[in-house]
Formats: structure tokens, C-alpha cells, sequence
């Protein structure tokens, strides 16, 4: 998980907890899905129909493939997408999807789009298209972080409300370090009170750890809260500290997680380094990586020498 951006957690986390994903957020279609079938993730798929231009910027798109308890082969497709920054032409691209994926399957589709991001007035849910007579008006089912209560997330059931929450935690810390490290701190006991199977409770706190990323001395300190408060589970404490690497010694603890958080950092520095290529805007370009406006600038001038 060294290098991972928030768009492949975001990706891997709705492939490890799809069918609380999919209840969270459809609970209707939840319940016509025969999931004794399995799913099938069709990334290649979805690679073959999206915009070249748009390859390795949209790491999160998801295109899944499920069976309806209908008992006949009549199979629909979900396209998934979570976005984490501003894209004037984002409902464009939703409906270029839906029809290349329509062609090519001719099956029916639920399509769906995740905002992680913390403008509170984007919110895109339809491509509308006029000229001269003819129009066109595609809806896609709609769902913004930013909006959601903490209250209702807390009560929920739902394995993927803590997913959520993690989402909803990190942009009201963007910049607080110490209110993150109180919100990393919340929802790990939180979720080790939760009555998840320890695998979600690994792929669910995989998740947390990556998105509330913390400065190294503050990584350290939530790390020591790891031992303390599950030092009595020993099974939980194997799953969890392996995730870590954790070593016999604190100074052995601390050169990995140096090396974690400066992995991290380079892999934010690379994908600041390709948007600019791409001519985006410095302050998307922030919201995407978390990054100072002065290291982009800096690696705005390193890239034109």
C-alpha cells in the first residue's frame, strides 16, 4: 500500500466489501442481485472503451458484471465511478461510457457516481444534449461525501458506512493534522467495537489507514495506540500489525514507517508531476494530492528545465 493514491483505495475497497457496497447504496437492486452467482470485475473491459485520452487518470472507474435471481443468464452492468476533483465535462464523460458500454454489452446498466471531493457545489447527476430539434437527457444516480451526516453514518449497519465516514473525516481534516489523527483514532476503536468479520475489519482499516494519512510523528503515536488497544486480542493484533511490518524495536518500527510515508509522498509527487502535463489546474491539483501549492510550483519549474 505504499504508493497507493486515494483513487485505487477507493478502487479496492468497493472490489473487497462489493456486496456491502452495493446494499449501502442500492439497497433495491441489493436485493433482485443473486450473489450465490458471484460478480465479475471487467477492468479490461472498461480499459478497451474508455477515452484514450483519459487512461491513468480515472483509476477508480469500476465496471462489474452481476446476475438477477430470475433464474435465466439476465445479467446487468453496474459502472462505478468515484471522483475526487473538479471535471467541467464529468457527465459527458458518464454518458460516453453508459453508451459505449450499452453497445458493446447491450445489457441493462446501473451507473453511479461517487464524489469524494470537498466542493460543496458540484454535484454533477445528467448530460443534457439540444440542437435543433433533437435532445438527449441521460440521469445517473448521484452521491456526494461532503453531504452526508456523521450522526446517520455512525448509526448505520452497514459495513461500507464506515467507508464512508472515513471519506466524510478526511475532507473535514484536510489541513488539521491533529483533528485527522483524533478521527483515525475514533473510527479504528470504532471499528474494532463493530461485529465485522475480522476480514473486514482488515479491509476496512486498510482503507481508513491510507485515506487519513498522517505526518510521521503523529503515524507513530496512532501506531502506539494500535498496540494498546488491541493487545489483549492477539489475533487481531497478527492481522493489524502486519499491515505494519512492526519490528522488535522502535527504531526499527520507525525507519519502515519513514520509508511508508516517503513512498507515499513520491507517489503523490509523481501524479502532481503528470496532471501538470496535462495542463490541470494548480489548485485541482492540490485537492487531488494533498499537496502545498509550493511543491507543485516547484515541480512545475524542475519539469520545464
Amino acid at each position: 500500500m505504499d504508493r497507493e493514491t486515494p483513487d485505487l483505495l477507493w478502487k479496492e475497497i468497493i472490489e473487497d466489501l462489493f456486496e456491502d457496497f452495493v446494499e449501502f447504496f442500492m439497497p433495491k437492486l441489493y436485493q433482485e442481485i443473486d450473489f450465490s452467482q458471484g460478480y465479475e470485475f471487467l477492468d479490461n473491459e472498461l480499459a478497451n472503451i474508455m477515452d484514450k485520452t483519459l487512461e491513468g487518470k480515472k483509476m477508480a472507474d469500476r465496471l462489474v458484471k452481476v446476475y438477477l435471481k430470475d433464474g435465466r443468464e439476465n445479467w446487468i452492468l453496474i459502472h462505478l465511478e468515484v471522483q475526487g476533483y473538479y471535471e467541467a465535462e464529468f457527465s459527458a464523460r458518464m454518458f460516453k461510457y453508459f453508451y459505449r458500454i450499452y453497445d458493446k454489452y447491450d445489457k441493462k446498466i446501473v451507473a453511479l457516481a461517487i464524489f469524494t471531493e470537498g466542493r460543496k457545489d458540484y454535484k454533477p447527476s445528467s448530460f443534457d444534449y439540444e440542437f435543433h430539434g433533437t435532445k438527449l437527457n441521460y440521469e445517473y444516480n448521484s452521491y456526494k461525501i461532503l453531504e452526508q451526516e456523521e450522526v446517520e453514518l455512525l448509526k448505520a449497519e452497514n459495513p461500507f458506512a464506515m467507508v464512508i465516514l472515513a471519506g466524510l473525516y478526511t475532507l473535514k481534516s484536510k489541513g488539521k493534522n491533529s483533528l485527522r489523527y483524533s478521527f483515525k483514532q475514533k473510527l479504528f476503536r470504532l471499528l474494532l467495537d463493530r461485529d465485522y468479520s475480522k476480514r473486514k475489519i482488515k479491509n476496512i482499516f486498510e482503507f481508513l489507514d491510507g485515506i487519513l494519512f498522517l505526518p510521521n510523528d503523529l503515524e507513530l503515536r496512532f501506531r502506539d495506540d494500535i498496540k494498546e488497544t488491541i493487545g489483549g486480542d492477539e489475533v487481531m493484533s497478527k492481522e493489524l500489525t502486519n499491515l505494519y511490518q512492526v519490528g522488535k524495536s522502535e527504531g526499527k518500527l520507525e525507519g519502515k514507517l519513514e520509508g511508508r510515508v516517503e513512498g507515499k509522498l513520491e507517489g503523490k509527487l509523481e501524479i502532481a508531476k503528470k496532471l501538470l502535463e496535462k495542463k490541470m489546474d494548480i489548485n485541482d491539483i492540490m485537492e487531488v494530492t494533498e499537496l502545498s501549492e509550493e511543491q507543485i510550483k516547484l515541480i512545475k519549474e524542475r519539469t520545464q528545465h
